[in-house]
């Protein structure tokens, strides 16, 4: 009876300590009390899921209120209070505080006490009531840890295990006063006890729980419905435990007990599903700002699923599960289609990366115009993969870094390359005036020679200085320069020699052709027709019958203008004369001065 009594008044410490956090505290439904004695002293840990909110002084001030409000017949006592989070072996945060002791306690009573904490130290482990833990992400605590109290508090047992050794001394006092009052008043204990001779009104109440424990699932569309519902559990569960052992009803309390405690368990699944994809869908309604953020949406989306996928076909969850798991799917396989894309990107990335390298060593042994365009050509292939990456790809900073580097360099060999195509195509026109040039000279058309040889040497001197074609200009001009010299000579020469023809062409010509020419080096030699001759010999019989001197005269003047004639084509082509008559007998011979 000692024991049993003890270990319900701990029970009720524990649970007013709970309730005092669930009304004063935001989000106190998820913080979890145990209560235990050490070495004749008072701990309490307060256990809460990652990721609550925690303010740790007002967690503090709001047990030690507690604490006072219930501690009217204490002695002296020194209390340790303790906050952890839940799956965490240490504790963060630690606060003492000694509660005003009473005098109204007789030396008998404090010998019990003591006697009480000797006989507890070497009994078992009492039975703590089990609240499952929510999974959150702590993102407040406090730092005034110390290395005492983390050694002290992790001698308690694990969440696993859910149990706490010992009992305060105020619950030890109650305990004794209960011995003595129960031997004084017989069976006055046994009418307080639940479900001794009383009406089963906490087996009722679970029992109506897990009854209608489907229906309340089918009702479930947030996380915060999965958490009333658990606290429903956890209190249910709680009051089963008080049911002692001697009651008739303790049998079937165990068997709802654990029957509500698999419940939980799944619940617990689900609420980790709904708490990751929470997190999930918070985040994502910003774009990420790099791979990691996104990676962290990826890994979110996956705790959602997975606990989602171990709910079987049977449990009452399932329902809810499918609804669940088809959404997180979806959103995982968005997520995964943007880890596709940033990897494309990255991808991108890295190979304009290299390329460029490629790019600079192509550059630094480019000569030749067909190594210019290779350099050109490998720059812009570095750009263009840049180019397409969007503004809110995590590469995008690092893209346009590269594209402000690479674009420089692009150009600079794309003059590069302008530059020695401009010089190449120049230099070839050089090239080809030049063997326009000698064609010409082969054909005697030196005027066009000429022209040619001019342009040659002209566009000879515009290849650039800094191009690799430059030296070949350069063995171009001067032979250029010396065959358009002699060109020009020729030219000349020639071009007398065309006019001294057409001089003589027209002088020889007329409706009697008076004479033929050859014209070469050594001179002109012209030969009078025999038709020419022999109109001469008509006209000078017909003067003689006719005794006509104006004929005569009239031969003699056409005779004497053609001489004329012939001396100044003579003259103007600076060459001898010899002209034959049609016996080729030597008439007339001029020779130069």
């Amino acid at each position: 009876m000692t024991v049993a009594t003890q270990q319900d008044n701990l029970e009720l410490l524990t649970k007013n300590l709970q309730e005092y956090l669930r009304a004063d505290v935001p989000s106190g439904e998820f913080f979890v009390v145990r209560c235990a004695v050490k070495n004749h002293q008072l701990m309490i840990l307060t256990q809460h899921p990652q990721g609550v909110v925690v303010d740790t002084k007002n967690i503090f001030t709001v047990i030690e209120e507690a604490l006072s409000s219930n501690s009217r017949e204490y002695q002296q006592e020194k209390v340790e209070i303790f906050l952890r989070v839940v799956g965490a072996k240490l504790p963060y945060a630690k606060h003492s505080l000694t509660l005003e002791k009473s005098q109204n306690l007789s030396n008998q009573e404090e010998a019990l006490i003591h006697l009480s904490f000797s006989d507890f130290e070497d009994s078992s482990e009492s039975s703590i009531p089990d609240s499952s833990a929510l999974t959150y992400s702590r993102i407040n605590s406090s730092e005034n840890d110390s290395s005492n109290s983390l050694a002290e508090i992790s001698t308690l047992p694990t969440d696993s295990e859910s149990k706490f050794a010992g009992f305060n001394l105020k619950i030890m006092l109650l305990a004794v006063v209960g011995v003595i009052i129960s031997a004084t008043l017989g069976g006055a204990y046994v009418a307080t006890r639940p479900c001794l001779i009383t009406k089963c009104k906490e087996l009722q109440t679970a029992q109506s729980l897990n009854d209608s424990y489907g229906e309340m699932v089918n009702k479930i569309n947030s996380k915060e419905d999965l958490a009333r519902l658990q606290r429903k559990i956890d209190l249910a569960k709680v009051n089963l435990r008080q049911i002692p052992g001697l009651s008739p009803y303790a049998g079937e309390s165990k068997q709802l007990a654990l029957s509500l405690s698999k419940k939980s368990e799944k619940i617990q699944q689900v609420f980790t599903a709904f708490q990751a994809a929470q997190i999930a869908a918070q985040k994502s309604k910003t774009y990420p700002k790099n791979l990691e953020q996104l990676q962290d949406r990826q890994r979110l989306w996956r705790q959602a699923i997975l606990p989602l996928e171990t709910i079987n076909a049977n449990s009452e969850l399932y329902p809810l599960a499918q609804k669940k798991l088809a959404t997180y799917r979806a959103s995982l396989q968005g997520v995964n289609q943007q880890l596709l894309k940033e990897d494309k990107w990255l991808k991108k990335v890295t190979s304009a990366k290299a390329v460029s390298i490629v790019a600079q060593k192509r550059q630094q042994i480019a000569k030749t115009l067909q190594d210019w365009q290779k350099v050109e050509s490998t720059w812009r292939v570095a750009v263009n993969a840049l180019i397409p990456i969007p503004a809110e790809s995590s590469a995008y900073g690092d893209a346009q870094k590269m594209i402000s580097e690479y674009k420089p360099q692009l150009l600079a060999a794309r003059n590069r390359k302008t530059q020695e195509l401009m010089a190449a195509r120049t230099y070839q026109q050089a090239v080809n005036a030049v063997s326009l040039a000698e064609r010409y000279e082969k054909q005697n058309q030196w005027q066009a020679a000429v022209s040619q040889w001019q342009r040659a040497l002209s566009t000879a001197k515009k290849v650039a200085s800094n191009s690799r074609y430059s030296i070949k200009a350069e063995k171009l001009i001067a032979p250029a320069s010396d065959a358009l010299q002699q060109a020009r000579e020729k030219s000349t020469v020639y071009s007398r020699i065309q006019k001294t023809r057409s001089d003589l062409n027209r002088t020889c010509s007329g409706e009697i052709r008076l004479c033929t020419y050859i014209m070469n080096n050594q001179g002109i030699t012209v030969r009078i027709t025999p038709d020419y001759e022999q109109s001469l010999q008509e006209s000078l019989i017909e003067a003689s019958v006719e005794r006509d001197p104006d004929i005569i005269t009239g031969v003699n003047n056409h005779l004497q203008t053609l001489q004329q004639a012939l001396e100044a084509i003579s003259d103007n082509a600076d060459v001898p004369l010899i002209v034959y008559d049609a016996q080729g007998n030597i008439i007339y011979e001029r020779t130069l001065n």
